[in-house]
């Protein structure tokens, strides 16, 4: 495009993370020739990889396709050897690393630089951007790409700063690890990662006490190293696979293979058995109507309830972690060892529902109802603030200086989970509410919106635009429909990360956070309103 790159402290736009998000928004734009820099709090590239470095940590989705496709870097397919079919924190962590030098992009990244406020001065029409350290940068264009799971959720427990032993949350595990040997460990929360701690704190532990609440489903990962034959097959088809996930409602090489009610019970039994004994995420995408039909989704609930009798041996422990929420109606966590340490002698299961963390003292951890724990190491796998907690903790600050948090307080306003009224020119990538995080392959979903994004910021300099935001009017609209798809499912009657309870959505009708129609149809709303098909009108564009 022939654009003059600005001056390092006035920008044509500034990302903050260093993740996939934020690599993918860096290349793409400095390809384009804008100026751009990157934020990253850590001291390295790879945003939750970066920071989750707990035991057990891995990804959920197959590794060769969780990394950037042909999109970002059609050189780069099939160059990188993965492992294993789920890759360790360690293994995505030093794949980011390759990517980064590979494409020399860090010399665009500001490491161990936390954004402090981000405020849109209207008279020049740039963003004044503010980190902690007290620097001040200005850009054209500002693009939050802090993820959707990344400000750590920490349980305020009366108590625990006397706790003379060693406690952390998962998503700030230290650098150097935790010394586990003989140790009488605690980990609190149930998900995806305390499924991970959990087995391989018990190889080393005394004992491991899991605190939970809500059981998860969870189903068989089916880990194993990757043969020559995985990966030369991997590499040679991998444009089509990823082409052909990009249609499929998860984003995933996989798809619905028909409904439950719709299939006789002894061929439901046997795609169910099939899915399972293949493991991973193709479990979820087996029939299409779990989520919309209670007795459909009873079908897959009796069939986990028998799977988790059979693989914990005490019945009181396989009665305690097996969940009672409809299925799917929290993101399944892999097993990769975890219902197998429940049957080890040092692992025990306590559900706190009833009788919750009364205090923490000194040296242990007492429930409500008298029962004590003694305790060496608390691990706290409790989740993170989704979706507007990493925003909030930036003072962020549009149209006559309205805060975002407080424009959000009983809930997030936004269009297509990317942009928001009165706050021109700022993209959420990633990270903004009801976009379909939870339902999808990441790096799928992160490169589509990135992609939009990239369109509209093309579009507006080539055409002469000063600022793009969308009207409140097309906020509601499309919180309409995301609201009435999701109301018409299971999942607003569990409470889990991607819910919310709010004025005028509780209980059973509460705020679901997550778009829940499918890949293909949030990516068909975003196409309807990008400039190839005069997206214009559905945006609010000034010059």
């Amino acid at each position: 495009m022939g654009i003059t790159p600005s001056p390092s402290t006035d920008l044509d736009a500034v990302v903050v993370g260093a993740g996939f998000s934020g690599l993918y928004m860096l290349k793409q734009l400095t390809d384009q020739g804008f100026s751009v820099r990157v934020f990253e709090a850590g001291d390295g590239v790879g945003g939750a990889w970066h920071w989750n470095r707990y035991p057990g940590a891995r990804t959920d989705s197959d590794s060769m396709i969780y990394a950037f496709s042909e999109w970002f870097d059609p050189d780069l397919i099939g160059q990188w050897r993965w492992r294993e079919r789920y890759s360790t924190q360690a293994e995505i962590e030093h794949y980011f690393n390759w990517v980064t030098e590979k494409l020399d992009l860090r010399q665009h990244i500001d490491f161990n630089t936390r954004l402090a406020s981000a405020v849109f001065d209207e008279s020049g029409g740039r963003w004044v951007l503010t980190t902690e350290s007290g620097t001040t940068t200005t850009a054209r264009f500002f693009i939050p790409a802090v993820g959707a799971l990344s400000e750590p959720n920490i349980p305020s427990l009366d108590g625990l700063d006397e706790f003379t032993g060693m406690w952390c949350h998962s998503a700030r595990f230290p650098r150097e690890g935790i010394d586990f040997n003989g140790k009488r460990v605690v980990v609190v929360g149930n998900g995806a990662t305390g499924v991970q701690i959990v087995p391989e704190v018990a190889r080393r532990a005394a004992s491991v006490t899991h605190l939970i609440r809500s059981p998860y489903h969870i189903v068989p990962g089916r880990n194993h190293v990757l043969t020559n034959t995985d990966i030369d097959g991997g590499k040679r088809d991998i444009v089509d696979i990823l082409r052909y996930a990009r249609e499929t409602f998860g984003s995933f090489p996989y798809d619905f293979k028909g409904t439950a009610l719709e299939t006789d019970p002894e061929t439901r039994q046997a795609v169910l058995e099939k899915a399972w004994a293949r493991g991973g995420f193709g479990f979820l995408f087996v029939f299409a109507d779990v989520l919309a039909s209670t007795d459909a989704n009873e079908t897959v609930m009796q069939f986990l309830r028998e799977k988790i009798k059979s693989l914990v041996k005490d019945p009181e422990t396989a009665a305690t972690v097996t969940p009672t929420d409809p299925w799917l109606t929290k993101r399944p966590p892999l097993d990769h060892g975890y219902y197998a340490s429940l049957n080890r002698e040092n692992v025990s299961v306590i559900n706190i529902k009833d009788h919750p963390i009364d205090r923490i003292t000194e040296t242990s951890i007492h429930l409500d109802g008298g029962q004590e724990i003694e305790v060496d190491v608390i691990v706290f796998a409790t989740g993170f603030e989704s979706y507007t907690g990493a925003l909030n903790a930036i003072d962020i600050r549009g149209r006559d200086g309205v805060a975002l948090r407080e424009r959000w307080r009983d809930r997030p306003r936004n269009y297509l989970g990317l942009m928001s009224a009165r706050f021109p020119n700022m993209f959420t990538l990633y990270c903004g509410a009801y976009n379909p995080a939870p339902f999808t392959n990441g790096p799928s979903l992160i490169e589509q919106q990135a992609e939009w994004i990239r369109k509209w910021i093309v579009f507006l300099s080539a055409e002469g635009y000063e600022t793009i935001e969308p009207s409140e009017a097309a906020e509601e609209e499309f919180f309409s429909t995301h609201a009435a798809i999701a109301n018409s499912t299971l999942i607003p009657r569990t409470a889990s990360w991607w819910t919310r309870d709010t004025p005028g959505h509780r209980g059973e009708s509460r705020l679901v956070m997550s778009w829940t129609g499918g890949f293909p149809a949030y990516r068909r709303l975003c196409d309807e309103s990008t400039p190839e098909v005069n997206g214009t009108s559905l945006l609010q564009l000034c010059r």
